[in-house]
């Protein structure tokens, strides 16, 4: 066998297993390889559990046809010791017991998984996940956001109609938005010791916000448990997210699955789309409403008959506590602005920042408002 390898990934030991997931793949047994192919797929931030995410490809002869086959291989791996805890949104080995559990077959008729074929645990501490590559094309416009909430919403509301069951093992976070939250303070910028040294007055006034939101986000996180719970992704980024030419939606990376409050996987998936630069900054405002009404067309299509303010309260507090990074990131570029003046892609994600900061302000406004309302 004929095997390009670019990586530094031990394939070449690793036949056996690649013929039976293939056999999984295709359901036929008599077949053969001749040569495969094996590279490293170009991730510009892999999470820190992720080793690394390669694709294995190339043709199979099965009777007296050549058929074309490909396979995601995903590496995942411990990190730190927070990420040993079994409710840490991020711990390691989350997405590898999702599919030793097939808890993802048969996710839902509106959201999908990719298939998997085999879970493996190498000797240095690595686990291998085997896995279907799915062929499709990322949301770019505010029709398929739109298309993508809808169907949230409908999957969100099977399980707030009995229609389907949460799961309970006790690897599935349960407060996800609280870890991740607390997670960030660790690891974001302090801008205590120069922000008001800053010449930006609307830095400084956005700072000040900010500090009055940071002294009230325990409650603000301990309110969402109030909320009906839902299964959650909670990390609904563009290139998480494939509609196939089917019209099948597959969500793809499950490491942060949880179960949360209604709304919150919604509100990430605008948060996370604004930061990445996804959703024009011009359409920050259409989005949010747009999306918000596509998500709750959905839930009310599957018969939920809920208080709407709930799945926007979760909605908001979702969105805007995604501040905790983003607003000391602000503060610093920032400061580096100052000193560099004609920086113009400085100039740019500031701005970005600041538009961003504003549409979070605005749903913590409108939070405050809907506890009074709605829990």
């Amino acid at each position: 066998m004929i095997i390009n390898n670019t990586t530094s990934l031990p394939i070449e030991k690793k036949v056996d297993q690649l013929y039976a997931c293939i056999h999984k793949m295709i359901g036929e047994n008599d077949f053969e390889i001749d040569a495969f192919t094996c590279d490293a797929l170009d991730n510009e931030a892999l999470n820190f559990t992720t080793k690394g995410i390669y694709h294995l490809y190339g043709f199979l002869e099965a009777g007296n046809e050549q058929l074309p086959w490909s396979i995601i291989l995903k590496v995942i791996k411990p990190d730190s010791e927070e990420k040993d805890d079994i409710q840490h949104h991020n711990y390691w080995r989350r997405e590898a017991l999702l599919f030793e559990y097939n808890l993802l077959d048969d996710l839902s008729e509106y959201i999908i998984a990719p298939n998997i074929y085999l879970v493996e645990e190498q000797d240095d501490g690595t686990i291998w996940l085997w896995m279907e590559r799915v062929n499709g094309r990322f949301p770019h416009s505010r029709e398929q956001f739109n298309s993508i909430a809808h169907r949230l919403g409908m999957f969100n509301a099977e399980y707030l109609t009995a229609a389907k069951a949460l799961p309970d093992e006790i690897w599935i976070c349960r407060n996800w938005l609280k870890s991740w939250t607390i997670s960030s303070r660790m690891y974001a910028p302090n801008p205590e010791s120069y922000i008001y040294k800053l010449q930006d007055e609307e830095t400084k006034y956005i700072w000040d916000w900010f500090k009055n939101l940071s002294e009230n986000t325990n409650e603000m996180l301990d309110s969402l448990s109030q909320l009906p719970r839902v299964l959650a992704h909670q990390d609904l980024g563009q290139k998480n997210m494939i509609l196939t030419s089917d019209d099948q939606l597959v969500f793809i990376d499950w490491q942060f699955l949880s179960i949360s409050g209604i709304g919150e996987d919604l509100g990430k998936m605008f948060g996370v789309n604004m930061s990445l630069g996804i959703i024009p900054t011009d359409q920050y405002e259409t989005y949010r409403e747009s999306l918000f009404y596509s998500y709750i067309k959905g839930m009310r299509e599957l018969g939920w008959k809920g208080d709407e303010g709930l799945a926007r309260y979760g909605y908001c507090i979702s969105t805007a506590l995604r501040s905790v990074w983003e607003v000391p990131q602000l503060c610093s570029l920032a400061a580096e602005l100052e000193s560099n003046p004609t920086n113009a892609k400085l100039q740019e994600r500031v701005y970005q920042l600041k538009q961003i900061i504003n549409i979070h302000k605005a749903m913590d406004y409108e939070a405050e408002s809907l506890k009074r309302t709605s829990l």
